[in-house]
């Protein structure tokens, strides 16, 4: 299909390590042709109008990205790297920080500022490692090219995002009249006897059947990086000694929400709810069922 709608930037985090997954998420084959999510979200989004993508990685990512993609993107679709690397910080922010503890990357929200000289424009960032479908692209881009400044997130119902198999990490979302009011990051979502339950700040609490989560489904404009710049800084100074804490884009989306002022002007996040299914593997057993249905849903369309 010929690209219509000029200057799209697919931002694809794909740096994280898959500790539970026990390996390279990103790189794992589970389309019904051997394809990896990230090559699946590639075709997407390349249908949908994307004309490039930036890809956040780790180093030891380069070679084994080159050959899974090679031969594989339109020539009229640009594909680079980004490193993220775990000293790249902001200005000042090296004094609340130990590297030398620091066991994992700082999170979505780094991830995505790691990308900043990369992308100038409108912008959808996903996870490497979970598959969206084809709708949610169509979404995205329709949402990007509005000629104004808002912010816009594909959202899913939590039902059709969780694993048999051990707790998952979601964005959960309160929506109004098509725009987003709050999100937050709950960790360790799973079905218990009493119900649906999570973490939220070290709290473990309820949670609705019908609620609608964030699965890293973001549209953006390129001020996102200064807001992401303040929070990270900001989340430094509180965690930078932390082993393992991590900046969730989802905070960062709050943070501006939240921040309105005569002199800061209110910004809008629109939701979608999605068409399609979301599949994404968390730990070692999902696997068999995401190839079961990656096969039934891709083999049918």
């Amino acid at each position: 299909m010929t690209n219509h709608k000029p200057d799209l930037t697919l931002v694809i985090l794909a740096a994280g390590l898959g500790s539970r997954f026990g390996g390279d998420k990103q790189l794992a084959q589970l389309g019904p042709n051997g394809e990896t999510m990230l090559e699946l979200s590639l075709a997407s989004a390349y249908k949908a109008g994307f004309n490039r993508a930036v890809l956040v990685i780790r180093p030891e990512l380069t070679a084994m990205l080159d050959e899974a993609l090679a031969g594989k993107l339109a020539d009229d679709f640009s594909c680079e790297y980004c490193i993220q690397s775990m000293d790249d910080l902001p200005a000042g922010a090296a004094k609340y920080v130990d590297l030398a503890q620091r066991q994992k990357p700082w999170g979505t929200a780094h991830a995505l500022w790691s990308a900043r000289e990369h992308v100038h424009g409108p912008m959808a960032v996903i996870n490497a490692d979970d598959f969206y479908g084809d709708s949610a692209f169509s979404l995205l881009a329709d949402g990007l090219v509005a000629a104004n400044d808002d912010w816009m997130m594909v959202a899913y119902p939590i039902g059709l995002t969780l694993s048999d198999n051990g707790g998952v990490n979601r964005g959960l979302c309160q929506v109004a009249a098509g725009k987003l009011v709050d999100v937050a990051e709950w960790l360790d979502i799973r079905c218990e006897v009493s119900g649906l339950t999570g973490t939220l700040n070290e709290q473990r609490l309820a949670i609705a059947e019908d609620a609608v989560v964030s699965m890293t489904c973001w549209g953006f404009k390129a001020d996102i990086f200064s807001v992401i710049e303040q929070q990270f800084n900001h989340f430094l100074e509180l965690n930078g000694q932390h082993p393992k804490a991590e900046c969730y884009l989802p905070t960062v989306v709050q943070a501006r929400l939240d921040e309105q002022s005569a002199a800061i002007p209110s910004k809008t996040v629109n939701v979608s709810v999605a068409k399609e299914s979301w599949y994404g593997v968390t730990y070692p057993k999902d696997v068999t069922w995401v190839r079961e249905k990656l096969q039934q849903t891709l083999c049918n369309q």
